[in-house]
């Protein structure tokens, strides 16, 4: 069963028949704009891979359901019926559909409700039916965005349903302290760059800074979870370095806004979750989700997030751009609309842990958290990020981008709760029956 599993997710995800992968230097390692080597380097999607993993994926996707093609504002999952249903296929040796490893077209999660007289678990939120781009990446037929997928949504709920949960999910992309101790030695051989040394100052740079390791901390680093991670850090890091285009005419490079002419100007940038507030009613069985703010932080703010501390005006910037245009961003380049959406899965599951949920509502899953049963693919490791610089419009400052995507759901869970009875005269409202099914309109 776990074989079966495994190449569902290949297929499904990627759109690559196993005899293809093998023939073709594993294309598995490839997809969400990344590629990795076999030694655990990132490096950017080459335009062929890219276009080859668009044509394979356009022929493999099974298209949705009839009924299930169409923009709705909430499309209901009961997690009972979707757990018997993947049971009953996986005993009976077949593959999982499209329709159930991209959650019937849900783009996000805005409730979760306990109905004990069921023993369910219901999650509620937008869905539409779904396409895939030129590049692979399946997104909605009408509104472009990302759609939520199952894999993700399990590591996510097996995550945080863990006797020790926890607290956040990191990745960063930085040098470690011997590099920066050998960078500030370089630094004192050039206390200033001209037109004179500067080719020798960013061949020495080179050299320092070598390959940046990838370290990614509270969840599988083999997992599609921490594949989307590094993926919209990786783009995040290349986009502030001008390496790529933001495909958004409103998020310049970072490289763009830099004026001042310093030895060495090394930006740190992180995206996090901004969690609203979440919202209960009177006997806590129906959740209702605030809205999602993805902040783009330079590394001050990021230690202190409630205040402006940063002296880089040109990063301040830049993240502000970032911030403001990220919807955009997300249509633009589907990673960053996966990352938003598991920011999304990881609160859901937090607050099914924390509240505990499924306990409540007597909702016993016999598969969804059973690894044994229903295992998830081991996709190849990230390890490091060559070394890349560029240079600033001066000439002679050399930049390098630092940082990482950090997730803290649990805090959001713990301290930002809120009672409100409007919710109590909603719930009648939401609950709909999905009969037969596990999903219901």
């Amino acid at each position: 069963m776990k074989y079966l599993f495994s190449i569902l997710v290949c297929v499904a995800c990627l759109g690559i028949a196993t005899t293809f992968a093998q023939s073709f230097d594993d294309l598995r390692s490839a997809g969400n704009g990344i590629d990795i080597e076999g030694n655990g380097r990132v490096l950017p999607l080459s335009q062929e891979k890219s276009d080859t993993l668009g044509r394979m994926m356009a022929n493999v996707l099974e298209p949705p359901p009839e009924i299930l093609d169409r923009r709705v504002p909430r499309r209901t999952i009961s997690l009972k019926k979707l757990d018997a249903k993947i049971k009953e296929i996986v005993e009976q040796y077949e593959i999982l559909p499209d329709v159930i490893r991209y959650m019937g077209g849900l783009t996000s999660i805005e409730y979760i409700i306990v109905v004990p007289e069921e023993n369910d678990l219901f999650l509620v939120g937008p869905a539409e039916g779904w396409r895939t781009d030129a590049s692979g990446n399946v997104v909605g037929n009408q509104t472009g965005q990302s759609i939520l997928v199952l894999e993700d949504f399990l590591t996510a709920l097996r995550l945080w349903n863990q006797p020790v949960a926890p607290r956040t999910v990191i990745c960063s992309i930085e040098p470690t302290p011997e590099t920066m101790t050998r960078l500030a030695r370089l630094q004192q051989q050039f206390a200033s760059i001209n037109a004179d040394n500067a080719d020798a100052y960013a061949a020495a740079l080179e050299e320092v800074y070598g390959e940046n390791p990838i370290t990614i901390t509270g969840v599988s680093a083999t997992s599609r979870f921490a594949r989307i991670l590094v993926a919209a850090d990786f783009k995040m890091k290349r986009i502030a370095l001008g390496l790529e285009p933001s495909q958004v005419r409103d998020i310049p490079s970072y490289v763009s806004l830099v004026s001042a002419s310093r030895p060495n100007i090394s930006p740190r940038f992180w995206l996090i979750p901004e969690y609203a507030a979440i919202a209960h009613d009177s006997p806590k069985l129906t959740w209702r989700l605030g809205d999602l703010r993805i902040r783009a932080l330079s590394h001050e703010d990021y230690l202190s997030p409630q205040r402006n501390r940063s002296t880089d005006r040109a990063a301040l910037t830049w993240c502000r751009s970032m911030e403001e245009n990220y919807n955009a961003l997300a249509k633009a380049q589907p990673v960053f609309g996966e990352l938003r959406n598991n920011m999304r899965l990881a609160l859901v599951a937090a607050l099914i842990r924390q509240e505990n949920l499924l306990q409540r509502a007597n909702c016993t899953l016999t598969i969804l958290l059973d690894e044994t049963r229903l295992s998830l693919v081991d996709y190849p490791e990230p390890k490091s990020v060559a070394f890349r610089s560029v240079r600033s419009q001066s000439g002679f400052s050399t930049i390098v981008a630092c940082g990482g995507v950090e997730i803290n759901p649990l805090g959001t869970v713990r301290d930002n709760v809120r009672l409100d009875n409007r919710i109590d005269a909603e719930r009648a409202r939401l609950i709909q029956t999905t009969g037969d099914e596990w999903w219901g309109q």
